[in-house]
């Protein structure tokens, strides 16, 4: 299958922008009324739900027979599966001319090859290990800067927040030695600090930003301007329940719904609260989406696969006092189980 046409930047709204264009739908909000009522009351009783989750002891020994198991990995194997899947991502976008994303490509034939040099620089540091650290310092000054100067709003709200969290947590794996750095040991002696002062960083800073991330992108994009979401419904049959046979149930309910689910998602996220939970439904989602729309969704979701592999692995990334303290420095408890 190939890849998109590639989109302008002003019409990079979400990633449903990745297959359509918008225009057809201009100026529709959101409805209102009891379906939209309903919907909103059925996201704050997962929400409830999710809070109370850990206090159930089956998903208790759950969390800690997977904190069990994480231990026994080899040291920081999932920084490692986050490096690559997001190699992989860089490395295809500069076979293809994109900039970051599919539907980013750099003006003039200059700018184009600059594009390219820097994402495979990175993507080649992430892919070979060599240094997270320098990979990570590369994103933030210089990958992220050009894409913020030459696409702006579209990606600062579509991918700043995603790309800025990534930088720095592989910035702090590196400094933390998680994933053998000999950069970031350097810079960690020029700062006279030792590895634990940074290894409790890399993952509530990754959950954090991925959680805000759906949240802007939801308000944004669904809540506030749900046109490319509903052009991308118009043409891939994703209202099941419309399907199924719910009447009254348009498209821009489904929208509604794909709002307030993934709004509910972030703040949980972002908050640490049964951390494993909410990352396997992302994950269930992703992998449906992968299924229904091809080698495109996944390509542009690696680094979030990536991310949310990780946090099934490692949990919340939170300390409690009341946790014991672990040798490994590569394990970062989960706070799911402490709540």
């Amino acid at each position: 299958m190939k890849p998109p046409r590639a989109l302008p930047a002003e019409a990079a709204n979400v990633h449903e922008g990745w297959f359509v264009q918008p225009g057809v739908h201009a100026g529709q909000h959101s409805p209102l009324g009891p379906t939209a009522w309903l919907l909103v009351f059925g996201a704050v009783l997962f929400v409830l739900f999710t809070f109370a989750l850990p206090r159930v002891r089956l998903y208790r020994s759950i969390d800690a027979a997977v904190d069990g198991a994480h231990r026994a990995l080899p040291a920081g194997i999932e920084w490692r599966v986050v490096a690559v899947l997001s190699g992989i991502m860089l490395v295809i976008n500069s076979l293809s001319g994109a900039f970051l994303a599919p539907e980013q490509v750099l003006p003039g034939p200059g700018l184009v090859f600059l594009g390219r040099v820097g994402q495979m620089a990175i993507g080649v540091l992430l892919l070979s290990q060599y240094s997270f650290f320098l990979a990570g310092v590369l994103t933030l000054t210089v990958a992220v800067p050009l894409a913020t100067a030459f696409f702006g709003s579209a990606f600062l709200v579509d991918y700043g927040l995603e790309y800025v969290a990534l930088a720095l947590a592989l910035i702090f794996v590196g400094l933390s030695s998680t994933c053998p750095d000999g950069t970031a040991a350097r810079v960690r002696r020029w700062l006279k600090r030792k590895p634990e002062d940074f290894a409790h960083l890399p993952v509530p800073i990754l959950r954090i930003g991925l959680g805000l991330t759906f949240v802007i992108l939801a308000v944004h994009y669904k809540l506030l301007n749900p046109e490319v979401t509903l052009a991308f419904l118009d043409e891939h049959s994703f209202n099941f329940l419309a399907l199924a046979g719910v009447t009254g149930f348009t498209n821009s309910h489904f929208v509604f719904a794909a709002a307030v689910s993934e709004i509910s998602i972030g703040l949980l996220l972002a908050s640490g609260i049964a951390t494993r939970f909410v990352s396997a439904a992302v994950l269930g989602i992703l992998l449906t989406t992968f299924f229904a729309l091809g080698p495109v969704e996944l390509v542009g979701h690696l680094p979030i696969i990536g991310i949310v592999l990780l946090l099934l692995t490692c949990g919340s990334g939170l300390r409690f006092p009341s946790l014991p303290r672990v040798r490994n420095a590569a394990y970062v408890p989960s706070g799911d189980e402490a709540t």
